[in-house]
Formats: C-alpha cells, sequence, structure tokens
C-alpha cells in the first residue's frame, strides 16, 4: 500500500512537470518562435554580466521581417540564420556596466517588424503604436536579465549598423555594412559596438 502511494505521488509530481513544460512550448509556439535552449542558465544566472551570442531569424513572404535573440530577450521568428555578433547581459536590477547602455527589442503588431534601440523615447514612441517589449524577461530563479550594447569601440569590438526595407517595413541589423546595402536597405545608422 505505501508503495502504490508512493508511486502515484511520483507519478502525479511528474505529470505535473511535464505539464508546465507543455504550457511553456505551447506559449512559445503560438507566437511562431523558434526556441533556443541554453545550457549553462544556471551559469549566467549566477554571473552579474555576461557576453552571448546573438541569434538572427528571418521570415520571408508576405511577412518579411528579421528578428533577433539573446538568451531569453528578443524573439525569434521563422529561420534560424545564425548568430551574427553578441551583445551583453546583465541583472537588470543593477545599471548596465560602465561605457554601455541598454539596448531594447521591439515587435511590430502582426510581427511585421523588430526594432533594436537604445533610445528611450523611440521605445515609448513603438510602445504607443503597439509594440511588444521583449527587453527585460524573467530567467530561472525570478532573476531579471536585459542586455547591453557598447558606446564605442574598444578591444574586439564592432559597429552595429542599423538598416530599414521600406517595402517590407523590416530592419536588419548587421555588422557588414554592404550587407544592408546590397540587400537594398536605407542606413539609419550605427546602434552600438558589439564583439563578433
Amino acid at each position: 500500500m505505501k508503495t502504490t502511494l508512493k508511486l502515484s505521488i511520483m507519478y502525479t509530481a511528474i505529470l505535473a512537470v511535464l505539464t508546465l513544460t507543455s504550457c511553456e512550448k505551447d506559449e512559445i509556439n503560438s507566437e511562431n518562435t523558434v526556441s533556443e535552449e541554453v545550457s549553462t542558465t544556471s551559469d549566467i544566472n549566477a554571473k552579474a554580466s555576461a557576453i552571448l551570442a546573438v541569434s538572427r531569424y528571418y521570415s520571408g513572404g508576405s511577412n518579411t521581417v528579421h528578428t533577433y535573440r539573446v538568451l531569453n530577450l528578443g524573439i525569434g521568428i521563422g529561420t534560424y540564420e545564425g548568430r551574427p555578433f553578441k551583445l551583453g547581459t546583465y541583472d537588470f536590477i543593477s545599471a548596465p556596466p560602465s561605457g554601455t547602455k541598454q539596448i531594447f527589442f521591439l515587435l511590430a503588431p502582426g510581427n511585421r517588424d523588430f526594432v533594436m534601440t537604445t533610445s528611450s523615447s523611440e521605445k515609448s514612441n513603438l510602445l504607443r503604436r503597439g509594440f511588444r517589449d521583449y527587453s527585460v524577461r524573467t530567467l530561472y530563479g525570478n532573476i531579471k536579465k536585459a542586455a547591453y550594447i557598447h558606446n564605442s569601440g574598444g578591444s574586439g569590438r564592432v559597429k552595429l549598423y542599423r538598416f530599414y526595407g521600406a517595402s517590407n517595413t523590416d530592419h536588419l541589423y548587421t555588422t557588414n555594412y554592404n550587407e544592408g546595402v546590397n540587400a537594398g536597405y536605407a542606413y539609419e545608422g550605427v546602434v552600438g559596438y558589439v564583439y563578433r
């Protein structure tokens, strides 16, 4: 009888964990995202800041959009295109490291555009237009993380260029200036400095 009770309790606990995991996956899939596992989440949680690769995704067709994701910040929609640059992450309860500024991740209604900006006023304007904010997320252990970008060049850092394709309302972020020009996008400036 005791063994049956223990097995029943263990079965219930496993079922609860599987249900929660399934709900998290359903939430991710409902946004048409491609999830990215981070095998060192506990290590990242333990550090105040870390430099991590940013994944870039592309969704073509009638809803052309490039999206970007680092850790659980930003969002990945469409086909994974690789990791073209790196950003820093930090505990949101503190300020970003000296010589850097927070970078915001915003997704347009209908997934029509994805904007990365360091401008608080641009962020506010986009939120008023219905963009969703993916700039601060909570990891395991209720630790909030945000991303930062460097204000200037330095050892191993390069410019992150921002381009915009008006015909498809798509922003492109790249460390290769020619990539944006060759795509026929208009140059909008340098967001900041990143690692490759």
